[in-house]
């Protein structure tokens, strides 16, 4: 039977574009073990070019393949200007790639994706990067048997037959490090920690949420400093960044968010992580606005065992300084106090060997790995 490939355009189709991945996850007993569903609501919000700032300056197309009247699949094409700009390059991205177990439809979804970047003069494809690397990005090709935690990714395995077999290559590797706080030596770190705030002289503080405004606008400071040259970095506008801490601000301890001040209390480093909100949403099945759904989420929201260090960023007359020991160990302290004994570091880019050492020098054991691909035209 022919494929047909369509493009979701109406906030009906749109929806059913974002509700697919219960087709794939929810038949399948091992993938559903594992499988968090989506928050709706936040997908929505995504990709509504009138909500997300991303858009303003990036275009996304949305397609669904069906087969035999049924769908199928899924992918977006997006155009990421400003990553061109900066980039100096004419590379476009995919992403919300779900698929059935057939190279066909596969093809189909990357051929359309393909001629969609094609027309607007671009010269290679790269993903999954959805729908950018400041959202959610790369495909699990390592650690199957657990699932992800927030705001990572979780796949069958055959997706990366299906992407490999289409014609993509790998670009690059991402991976994710487990602490178990029970395993490392807590008492060193903390050694460390305490010279390096000595010799360094530098102070740790904890976010001050009723100064959230500001404190969000230094953390931007060093973020865009720290990354900057960092493989696909792209510094979020404005918009961006105070969408993404309000989304944030939603779900964030402020115990678990550093900023680390020189001796004339400059801001020099930050440290993010955020409770495994994955546990509850597990359970909310997508939307956790319902009253059943509410009580689910209460109830497991009590359960997150596990925190996930999103990222630390420290401005470049401060690196190799030791003050990632700093944040690392007060991470440490704190989580245990709350009774969280284990976190995920997540994404470190499998080329960014100074964050490797850094991961391997706490203890720290990598446990899954995400590839994101390319193909050139």
């Amino acid at each position: 039977m022919s494929i047909e490939i369509r493009e979701a355009k109406t906030k009906k189709d749109v929806k059913s574009f974002i509700k697919f991945p219960w087709q794939i996850y929810r038949t399948d007993s091992e993938l559903n073990k594992y499988w968090v569903p989506p928050l709706i609501s936040d997908y929505e919000k995504t990709l509504n070019p009138e909500k997300y700032p991303l858009w303003e300056h990036a275009d996304r197309a949305l397609f669904t393949a069906w087969k035999n009247g049924k769908m199928v699949g899924t992918i977006a094409a997006i155009e990421n200007r400003r990553h061109n700009m900066i980039h100096e390059d004419k590379v476009g991205f995919w992403g919300f790639f779900e698929c059935i177990n057939d190279q066909e439809v596969a093809n189909a979804l990357f051929d359309k994706a393909k001629s969609w970047l094609k027309q607007k003069g671009l010269e290679a494809m790269r993903g999954p990067i959805s729908p950018s690397l400041n959202d959610q990005c790369g495909m699990l090709t390592k650690g199957f048997d657990s699932p992800p935690v927030f705001l990572m990714l979780y796949n069958p395995p055959y997706y990366n037959d299906l992407t490999l077999n289409y014609g993509h290559y790998l670009e690059q590797e991402l991976v994710a490090w487990y602490i178990d706080q029970n395993l490392i030596d807590k008492d060193r770190l903390r050694r460390i920690a305490n010279l390096v705030l000595k010799r360094e002289k530098v102070k740790l503080r904890h976010i001050n949420m009723k100064d959230f405004t500001n404190e969000i606008k230094r953390i931007k400071e060093i973020y865009n400093a720290a990354w900057e040259k960092n493989w696909g970095f792209v510094p979020m506008t404005d918009k961006e960044f105070d969408t993404l801490a309000e989304g944030f601000s939603q779900v964030a301890d402020p115990d678990l968010i550093y900023i680390i001040e020189d001796a004339d209390k400059k801001p020099v480093a930050f440290s993010l992580s955020l409770p495994d909100m994955n546990v509850p949403f597990k359970h909310v099945n997508g939307n956790p606005f319902t009253p059943w759904g509410l009580a689910k989420f209460l109830w497991y929201k009590r359960k997150i065992t596990m925190v996930r260090t999103i990222t630390m960023g420290v401005v470049p007359e401060y690196r190799n300084k030791g003050l990632d020991s700093i944040m690392n160990a007060e991470i440490i302290d704190v989580a245990n106090e709350k009774g969280i004994f284990a976190s995920e570091m997540s994404w470190v880019l499998k080329i960014n060997e100074p964050m490797m050492k850094v991961a391997k020098a706490i203890g720290a054991e990598p446990y899954k790995e995400y590839a994101i691909y390319q193909e050139n035209f």
